[in-house]
This record gives C-alpha cells, structure tokens and sequence, in this order.
C-alpha cells in the first residue's frame, strides 16, 4: 500500500453569509482557562463504550502495539501490509489491558477515489472512466470521484462493495472522510450535497442491517448537520483543526472560523451526537490551550501527527 499523506483539515468550506447566532459556553475561546482542565478529560458513549481516548493511524500499523494501548477508540486504515485487517483474529484488538472495550473503525474515504486501494486500476491514468474526476493536488493519489453514479455508489455501498467488506471484516464501524467532497462540484453543490447525504444514508443502513450496532462516524462537512436524514444516519462526529491550522501550520484559526463550524457542531450536540476533535499541533504548550478549549466545548479531543503514522498517545 501506497504512503498516505493526509493534510490537516481537509477543507475551510465556502460561507454562504457566514452564520453568527449565539454558542454555549462559545465566551471559553477567548481566553485559556487551562489551568482547572489540564487533568480533567471528557468521554462520549458510541454504542455501549465510553470513549476518553481515541485516534486514528494510517500507516506504519502495527496491530500488537495498538491491542497494548489504552486507547478507548481507534481509527485504522484496514490494509496493513497488503492484507486487510481481520479484527477477529487479532488478539485483543477490541480489549484494552485493563479489560474495558475498545473500537476499532476503519477508514473509507467516500468522495475520493484513491489510487492505492485493490479497487484502482492502472489504466484509468490515462483513460479514466466517466466517473473519475481530476486528481487532487494537495493529496496525491486521491481523484475526485461522481459519487453520485451507480459504478460508485456500488464500489462503496453495493453489494460485494466497500462497507460489506468491513462488515465482514469485523470492525465495530467506518470512519468516512470526504464527505465534504459536495465543495468539489460548485456548478451543481446544492444537488451534490443532498447526493452524499443519500449515499450516507445508504451505506449506514446496509452496514447496520449486516452488522447490527455497526458505527458510522463522519468526518468535517459541519453543514450536513442541518440535515435531519443525515444527522439520523451518523452516530458521532469528528472535527479536523477547529481551532488550529486552517491559515498555516500552528496558527490559530479567527474566532470567524470557529464560530461557523460551532453553530453546526452544537446542532449535532443537541440531538445528542458525541463530537471528537483532531487537532494537529505538535507544541506542548499549544496543545495544552487546544485540550482546554475542547474539554470545556465537551469534545473529546486527540492530537496527532500530520502523516497520522504513529499509534496515537
């Protein structure tokens, strides 16, 4: 499998007139408060598990070190070394040395074709099929992909497809990234988007009816939470760089940018989805200030490396 490179936040997406209604508890931001939060940590239930840590590891997975980990809930590419992962087999991959339960989420990107997976074929470079759009240029590797048509949708949440692998596979749930990807096609984004929300819909309801309590986690794309269909598909959220790195590496995002992202986040926190946050900070005292502002938002927080190569701490 190819290296995978991942930048952080995957997108600052377009504001229609930027939404500025009140936020609870939203005056924390302005200051840090850290000091009566450093020892303190937030949890959320995701099925019957209480998560007070979790990330996610792309590459360079070693299974033995994640099942010796503490960590609540994890994230995994499902190819290690080729192969995909077979949770079953793995010796207490789902059990932290404590006893207490782990997940374990696999990662599926659903608006991007990547050209390392077993689905990609070589020649599609030179004549892609319809579907596939450009590749990205941020994110070697990855092409836009017309989520909408049937070759996709099938790939994704058909039968044999995608979700039935992991299903099959023995993963708690899926973590989808990309689902953003409606920003991609600007001359039609109104329509792209209730598109993703059916293709949401659908791949959460195949996968929980062969997998009962099979988790669908969703990835940024803040303003689908208005979205009553999708909001009932999904079972938590997670934020990238809420409050770091949408102007540069380690920069603080404007108060702007966290406030348009809150106004949908509290809305998926009222109809009690659990929200996760991934900052990519790599100063200790930064992630201090980052962990004190999530905690008093009620998010729980992790803090990872920009390749997402290492077993989260």
């Amino acid at each position: 499998m190819r290296p995978r490179i991942r930048r952080p936040g995957s997108r600052l997406m377009s504001r229609r007139g930027l939404l500025t209604s009140g936020l609870l508890g939203f005056a924390v931001l302005a200051g840090i408060g850290a000091a009566p939060l450093i020892g303190r940590r937030v949890s959320a239930r995701l099925g019957d598990t209480e998560v007070r840590s979790w990330g996610c590891q792309y590459q360079q997975i070693d299974l033995a070190q994640v099942a010796a980990s503490d960590l609540d809930l994890i994230v995994l590419d499902p190819i290690v070394n080729g192969e995909r992962i077979d949770v079953e087999s793995v010796p207490n991959l789902r059990r932290r040395p404590d006893g207490g339960r782990r997940l374990v989420l696999a990662y599926l990107s659903v608006g991007e074709a990547e050209s390392y997976r077993a689905y990609w074929q070589p020649a599609w470079r030179e004549t892609p099929p319809d579907w596939l759009g450009p590749e990205n240029p941020r994110w070697p590797g990855s092409f836009a992909v017309k989520y909408w048509t049937p070759t996709w949708r099938t790939m994704i949440a058909g039968e044999g497809g995608a979700i039935d692998a992991l299903c099959a596979a023995g993963f708690d749930g899926v973590f989808l990234d990309r689902i953003d990807a409606y920003g991609d096609w600007r001359e039609r984004e109104m329509q792209a988007r209730r598109e993703m929300v059916d293709l949401v819909r659908t791949l959460s309801e195949r996968a929980k009816a062969r997998r009962p309590g099979f988790l669908v986690v969703a990835q940024n794309a803040e303003p689908l939470l208005m979205n009553d269909a999708y909001c009932t598909a999904i079972d938590a959220v997670s934020k990238e760089s809420l409050l770091y790195n949408l102007h540069g590496a380690g920069k603080e995002n404007t108060e702007d940018d966290v406030r348009w992202s809150m106004t949908y986040l509290e809305r998926a926190r009222a109809r009690g989805l659990p929200v996760l946050a991934i900052e990519y900070l790599d100063d200790t005292v930064t992630r201090l200030r980052a962990r004190a502002r999530l905690t008093r938002l009620g998010f729980v927080p992790f803090f990872g490396n920009r390749l997402l190569d290492r077993l989260p701490a």
